[in-house]
């Protein structure tokens, strides 16, 4: 009876140490689980890669031209510069309408279903496309390369923040074009202008330069509908004027070769407040680079793109002269070191 006693009380004993043994090995787990859970909360910030969803910003431009580009190259890198890489963080849309406002407007409508981030219109004419079909949404549209944002319908008044919409102008310096052209001829009498009237900003510019001019001189305007017509255009104003002032213009910059050519040929001075067009042969130039017309854009798209609704429209804030040592070469003429109170820059 002793000895049955002994043996159960034997059994009990062994039950409660294997008890313990285990809770002592589950409590061992469950440390062990945890040391585990810690050192990856420390150590997956530093390895382990985000899953942050990508920003899409979706970019339109009117037509295929070198200042157009310049435009988008600075607006790009202003977004490399604060930390946005394409194919990481970043993703863009890019469509050109080839000179066409039918293609613009499709181009701009089916931004609209892709819903970006922002939409970026380069030209005042894929600018106004894209407000046409967006103005009733969320999305925050910035324009670039805009020589009137009011005149061309972007925004109503320059001193006010609108919601949604902001960007950046190359309103011409029209008063120091004015002068940069009688430095450089003293003696002119016949000023012609080239442009398309279909651009809301050519026709802006054309008026504010026969202002500013105020019959100093006599103004002959020859004006296209479209790239194929611009040689025919020039022509026309070939052996009646001295010189030819170009504006922002899409559909003339589209053509710049042949415009330059045509130029030359009849040693036919070629004025600008468009840097690009210098660099293509146009003999002088006062004005914004378009890659600062660019950064200017990204900085503001950048504020978009952090919660900012209502910006201002901007312009970058120094002019630059510009001259083409070959064009003033063939046309016979001397290039200053310094103008109107800026050093010139001379473009080979």
């Amino acid at each position: 009876m002793e000895q049955h006693i002994n043996n159960k009380a034997a059994g009990i004993i062994t039950q409660i140490i294997d008890h313990k043994l285990q809770l002592f090995s589950i409590n061992i787990n469950h440390l062990y689980l945890l040391l585990i859970s810690i050192i990856l909360a420390y150590v997956n910030p530093v390895f382990a890669k985000p899953n942050k969803p990508q920003t899409v910003i979706a970019i339109t431009e009117i037509v295929q031209h070198s200042a157009l580009e310049e435009a988008k190259v600075g607006i790009i890198d202003i977004l490399k510069e604060s930390g946005y890489i394409e194919g990481e963080n970043l993703k863009i849309i890019q469509q050109n309408a080839q000179g066409s406002i039918a293609n613009a407007s499709l181009i701009a409508k089916n931004f609209i279903h892709l819903n970006p981030d922002a939409i970026v219109a380069i030209s005042t004419p894929s600018a106004q496309s894209v407000l046409n079909v967006a103005k009733n949404t969320k999305i925050p549209i910035i324009f670039s390369t805009v020589t009137d944002p009011v005149a061309a319908g972007l925004v109503h008044d320059l001193s006010i923040a609108e919601d949604r919409i902001t960007g950046s102008m190359d309103y011409p310096p029209i008063p120091e074009v004015v002068a940069l052209i009688k430095a450089l001829m003293p003696n002119i009498k016949t000023l012609g202008i080239l442009y398309n009237t279909g651009e809301a900003n050519s026709v802006k510019t054309a008026g504010l330069l026969k202002a500013a001019v105020d019959n100093q001189w006599q103004i002959i305007e020859s004006t296209t509908p479209n790239s194929a017509q611009v040689s025919q255009a020039l022509y026309r104003l070939v052996g009646k004027v001295d010189a030819v002032y170009l504006p922002s213009d899409n559909t003339v910059f589209a053509s710049m070769p042949t415009i330059v050519q045509i130029a030359r040929k009849h040693k036919l001075p070629l004025f600008a407040n468009e840097p690009t067009g210098v660099k293509q042969g146009v003999l002088a130039c006062i004005g914004y680079t378009q890659y600062a017309v660019g950064r200017t854009a990204g900085k503001l798209l950048l504020k978009m793109l952090d919660g900012e609704t209502k910006l201002k429209v901007e312009k970058p804030e120094q002019t630059e002269i510009f001259i083409n040592k070959t064009s003033a070469e063939i046309i016979g003429i001397t290039i200053p070191e310094k103008m109107l109170g800026h050093k010139v820059q001379i473009v080979e």
